[in-house]
Order: structure tokens, then sequence, then C-alpha cells
């Protein structure tokens, strides 16, 4: 009996909850697979783009940076973002600074988490929230001593040896026709 009451218990919440369906994203130019590589001292604007494609409603969403808050911050003025039903561009500007110090291959975790706020109705509201990261890598520096330039690009070396081909392929004609006269 007990097992039967757990059971109508929880379709009858998943029906109640399920009317009120919302759902975000956030996409990124970075990601750990794809990390962001900067210089000591250097600094990057990067731009993160919420995204409301499902649902019936308008969200607003408040942003925060979880991780890497001594080398990255938002840039916008509010960080509480309005993200209409269908949107898929509401963008949030990031700045990111590596120190003049940092180490070459020194890296960081960077991070935004952005969670619904609901208007109080009234009642038991559930939040949505999403966090979106990356890895900041020091450039490592060039050895520039062992690097060498080619001459020629694989184009120009392509053509001169094509037009080598033709003056040989023009020069044993030219003979052929001549040995071709002379008998």
């Amino acid at each position: 009996m007990v097992k039967i009451n757990i059971i109508i218990l929880s379709m009858f919440l998943l029906i109640i909850l399920s009317f009120n369906v919302n759902a975000f994203g956030v996409s990124s130019p970075y990601w750990d697979e794809n990390p962001l590589y900067l210089n000591p001292g250097e600094t990057k604007e990067v731009v993160m783009v919420l995204q409301n494609m499902v649902g019936n409603e308008d969200l607003t969403v408040l942003g925060e940076v979880d991780s890497g808050k001594g080398i990255m911050r938002i840039t916008d003025q509010i960080a509480t973002y309005s993200v209409p039903l269908g949107a898929s561009n509401v963008p949030v500007n990031l700045r990111i600074t590596v120190p003049e110090d940092a180490q070459p291959g020194q890296e960081w975790q960077v991070g935004v988490s952005f969670k619904t706020i609901s208007e109080n109705t009234g009642g038991v509201s559930i939040g949505a929230g999403i966090s979106k990261g990356f890895k900041v890598i020091v450039k490592e520096e060039p050895n520039t001593s062992f690097i060498s330039t080619p001459e020629f690009s694989t184009q120009t070396t392509g053509f001169l040896v094509l037009a080598a081909v033709l003056v040989i392929l023009v020069l044993i004609i030219k003979r052929f026709h001549k040995k071709r006269e002379d008998k």
C-alpha cells in the first residue's frame, strides 16, 4: 500500500511540475578541450551567449563568476539578464586578464554560473541553474632561433617545376622536328 501511495504521489508531482518547464542554455567560444591561450599580461574580451529555446515564458537569469575570480570578471553593468522565449543571442560580456608575472604553461579554470530568478508568485518555486567554464592557459614562449622560413612556398615551387617541364618539353619537340626536317 505504501508503494502505491509513493507511486501515485510521484506521478502527481511529475504532472504538476511539468506544466512549468523552463530551460535555458549557455554557449561559449571556449571549453576544456578548446582552452583560451593568452600571453602574460594579456587581456581578452570573451562573450558567452544565453539561450531560451524551450518552455513557455521569458526568463530572468543572474550571472556570477564562480571560478577564476582573480583573472575574470563580468563587464556588463548589471549581471541580471532578461532572456526572452525563443532567444538564442543574449550576450554576457567577460574580461579575462592574465597577470604579468604568469609563467608559461600556468593555467586557471574560469567559469560563470547562471541561475534563473523566479518572480515570487507564492507557493513552491523551482529554479534552474547552469555553469559554463573553460581553461585559460599561459602561452609557451616559442623558440625563434630554430624556426626557419622556407624560401619558396609550395605554390611557387609547383609553378617552377611546371615551367621547367614545359621548357624541356618544348626543347624535345623542337629537336624532334629538326631531326625530321633533316631527313
